[in-house]
């Protein structure tokens, strides 16, 4: 009985230095990190609250019955079809913050779409009427560092389109979003109001 009661100690032990000995990354946020440039080249800081959105269309189903009340979802119910409700069908342009309110900011770092080929972030300005529009077009795929570690979703960046209300232009660095916390995008803004 000793003998069985050793073999699991060392069994165990060996499994605890196996699972601690694990190169898994500390910080494993992918985000694609944009740094700010005044129009001539020049690091700067964005002078104005900056706040990014994305539109993500999501279809909704409406039912509605004479008599009751109206019921929204974002999923099909077919048993409300069933017992008498009208169903229509409207899609609808959800906004997702993704940087909230960033004052006097250099830098931002934005997450990215798993499975979307493009992100299209909105920059709204505090001092500026108008927003601007950024398309982000990349290529996403499964990264694995050891199977202990589980698998993260990297990007390759392949060209980024954009208004030019305040945006001058845009130059993609590093095209590789992991989580390495590189710079990807320079954003070249030709407004920096005071």
């Amino acid at each position: 009985m000793r003998k069985g009661s050793g073999i699991v100690m060392v069994l165990s032990l060996l499994l605890t230095i196996a699972c601690s000995t694990a190169t898994c990354p500390m910080d494993t946020v992918v985000t694609c990190n944009y740094d700010f440039f005044d129009a001539d080249g020049n690091t700067s800081v964005l002078y104005d609250t900056l706040t990014v959105t994305i539109a993500k269309p999501t279809t909704f189903y409406i039912y509605t019955k004479e008599g009751k009340k109206d019921s929204i979802s974002r999923t099909r119910i077919t048993a409300l079809v069933d017992s008498g409700y009208t169903e229509t069908v409207k899609k609808l342009k959800v906004d997702t913050t993704l940087v909230n309110n960033l004052a006097n900011g250099g830098s931002m770092k934005v997450p990215m779409s798993y499975y979307a080929s493009v992100d299209t972030l909105v920059l709204h300005y505090k001092k500026i009427l108008l927003p601007d529009t950024m398309y982000v077009f990349h290529e996403g795929y499964t990264h694995v560092e050891t199977p202990e570690c589980g698998s993260y979703r990297f990007h390759n960046l392949k060209e980024i389109k954009t208004t030019d209300r305040c945006i001058d232009r845009v130059e993609i660095i590093n095209p590789k979003v992991n989580y390495e916390k590189e710079f990807n995008v320079k954003i070249y803004f030709n407004t920096l109001p005071e």
